[in-house]
């Protein structure tokens, strides 16, 4: 399963990141910068928890647009490896995008965990959404890890 994540991830992040000559603007460059040093923590976190890359989890996410259209397409790109829904946010002219692994899991090493993470923060910005949380689960240990849990500010 870790290599069928890794080829998910090369397949789709070349052709988002040639859109726009690769360029990202600043509000993009600022989430990016945020979601990866997440990331990096999490990552930190999990293996000091016990993580290893023979662990298999389920993964959970979120992103939120407020282009209808878009949401409409990322959902539709997502729906080919992960399980997606959409719902209104709270915040009028908003929609939520969730989606998952489950009741599949992946294993990953650090080099697939945030090649996955630049694929989301790409496949969001291609389809004018914000790859806005994720969190990982291990059902053998019941253990959740969660990018909301992490303040990088």
């Amino acid at each position: 399963m870790k290599y069928l994540l890794a080829c998910i991830v090369v397949i789709y992040s070349m052709p988002l990141l040639a859109q726009n000559g690769g360029k990202v603007n600043s509000y993009q460059e600022q989430i990016s910068s945020r979601r990866m040093a997440e990331a990096k923590q999490l990552w930190i976190t999990m293996q000091r928890d016990g993580f290893t890359e023979t662990t298999v989890a389920a993964l959970d996410f979120t992103f939120f647009s407020n282009d209808k259209n878009g949401v409409e397409s990322l959902v539709k790109a997502l729906s080919e490896n992960y399980t997606a829904e959409t719902s209104k946010a709270n915040e009028e002219g908003y929609w939520l995008i969730k989606g998952t692994t489950r009741p599949y899991g992946n294993e990953f090493n650090k080099e697939q965990w945030f090649g996955w993470v630049e694929f989301m923060l790409s496949l969001g910005f291609s389809n004018n959404a914000v790859f806005s949380t994720w969190s990982v689960y291990d059902p053998k240990s019941k253990k959740t890890w969660s990018s909301e849990e992490i303040d990088v500010e």
